[in-house]
């Protein structure tokens, strides 16, 4: 599961990487596009021969109002989709797109002058040229980029690997777009069939690997990202028993469709070169935006949050060295985003070696093993405020599902669905769960399901809410208390 999540990370920066050179080189061709339309409109041959009657403006304010325009250009821009990932290379679509763009946002920045202050006015010459040379300019740039980035697709080493469940023409046709599209950022791992082996002479020697009763061990040798069920001739029982066996191994799963009248909000139709890929929606946080939006709000949040409690971790400390041996911070392995491993922190709050004769131990909300000292920690949560340095660090976010050690994580996925779709994202200080109070003993299910609401819902003003009710709420003052 770890190396699936290596391949995701280096999708996912490398498509951040492109989405943010797409901002900088935006920016620097609307500044330049200002530039030259001030010098065309005023101090080229085209300005002697239509000569300004009011005097020619100063440069400084228009160079000030970049301040105001590019960051308004962004906005257009992402709103027309712009800065999201594409999978195919289109001239005329950029160039239309663009066009779009940018005179809704010509069109709003002339409104807005109206609210910034009464003796402020534009060149309309200036406006023109602007309009055309930013088009012209932006489009050449993301064709620049777009080159770039599928340079960069070819040469990356760690694509997203698919196994194909199924046979005929639309596996065929798959395959072939895949090798054909590196854009995509994946390769097929493999084939299994679903009636009968295709025709040697289909596909390459090697890729067609067994056939459904084989799905375990064909999963197990190719180790996907990503099941396609190329045809739904599958029966019910066998296709959700195929679709629970890649969940537990946090194998994502999409379906060619023979049908497109049923379809739900959570229902997401992908296409692939003229094949429809049917899936579940993807969550909020699996756009890159989303990602790096959390990612600043957490090393702001971790940042401050270990100035205040240092104090309080300190005090702590001494008391715990005071009142029992052993070390004073506590570490044990979790699970989390995409399976991988790392260690969390805490306060000690029990003999170093209880472990040693118990063995690991579901937490209980009165465990036995704590320490005086220990259960007053665990009380008011203050054993839990290491954490913040495994959010700064990036192993966990402020607010997310909370992380399970992995041998209770081998446990849950085999008995409770969706278990394991928590681990799409980093696991948190505190969490939708936490804050309804499921935590200790409570039930893992239920607490799933709201894991799963939080993942399904998500934005930034969600994840303040977590946190002012972690902080202020009467009714739960043990909020970090469960997984």
């Amino acid at each position: 599961m770890s190396e699936n999540g290596n391949r995701l990370k280096a999708q996912r920066r490398l498509t951040a990487f492109f989405t943010v050179s797409a901002l900088a080189v935006d920016g620097l061709i609307l500044m330049a596009s200002t530039l030259l339309a001030y010098w065309i409109g005023f101090h080229s041959v085209l300005g002697a021969v239509f000569p300004v009657t009011k005097g020619v403006p100063p440069l400084n304010e228009y160079l000030e109002a970049l301040l105001v325009v590019i960051p308004l250009f962004w906005l257009v821009f992402k709103w027309f989709g712009l800065y999201h990932q594409r999978t195919y290379f289109s001239s005329s679509w950029h160039f239309f797109t663009i066009t779009k763009a940018v005179t809704v946002a010509v069109f709003s920045l002339m409104a807005l002058t109206f609210l910034y202050r009464e003796d402020f006015s534009y060149s309309r010459r200036l406006v023109g040229f602007f309009w055309a040379l930013s088009i012209f300019g932006l489009t050449l740039a993301r064709r620049g980029l777009d080159l770039a980035e599928l340079k960069c697709w070819r040469r990356n080493r760690q694509p997203r690997r698919v196994l194909l469940l199924g046979e005929g023409p639309v596996a065929r046709r798959l395959f072939e777009n895949f090798r054909r599209n590196p854009r995509w950022g994946a390769e097929v791992a493999g084939l299994a069939w679903i009636k009968a082996p295709p025709d040697p002479e289909e596909f390459p020697p090697g890729m067609v690997l067994g056939g459904l009763d084989d799905l375990d061990a064909v999963l197990e040798a190719t180790r996907p990202d990503e099941l396609i069920i190329t045809s739904l001739e599958l029966p019910h029982e066998l296709l959700l028993d195929a679709i629970v066996r890649c969940e537990k191994q946090l194998i994502s799963v999409r379906l060619v469709p023979d049908v497109f009248a049923i379809m739900t909000s959570r229902v997401e139709v992908v296409n692939l070169d003229g094949v429809p890929l049917l899936g579940l929606r993807p969550t909020p946080l699996n756009r890159g935006w989303n990602r790096f939006r959390k990612r600043c709000f957490d090393l702001a949040g971790s940042a401050v949050g270990l100035i205040l409690v240092s104090p309080v971790v300190l005090a702590c400390g001494a008391l715990i060295k005071l009142t029992s041996r052993g070390p004073v911070f506590y570490r044990q392995e979790r699970m989390g985003e995409n399976g991988k491993i790392f260690t969390i922190y805490k306060l000690r709050t029990m003999p170093a070696d209880a472990e040693d004769r118990t063995g690991p131990v579901l937490p209980a909300n009165d465990d036995p093993r704590a320490t005086p000292l220990g259960r007053l920690l665990r009380r008011l949560s203050l054993d839990e405020l290491p954490q913040l340095w495994n959010v700064f660090r990036g192993d966990m976010s402020l607010v997310g599902p909370r992380p399970e050690r992995p041998v209770f994580v081998e446990r849950f996925k085999e008995s409770i669905p969706r278990y394991m779709s928590r681990h799409l994202v980093k696991s948190g200080l505190t969490g939708w769960a936490q804050v309804n109070g499921l935590r200790g003993d409570t039930s893992i299910r239920t607490r799933v399901e709201y894991d799963m609401y939080y993942l399904e819902n998500w934005s930034l003003f969600f994840d303040i809410k977590i946190l002012l009710l972690t902080l202020f709420s009467r009714k739960v003052h043990q909020l970090t208390r469960g997984r």
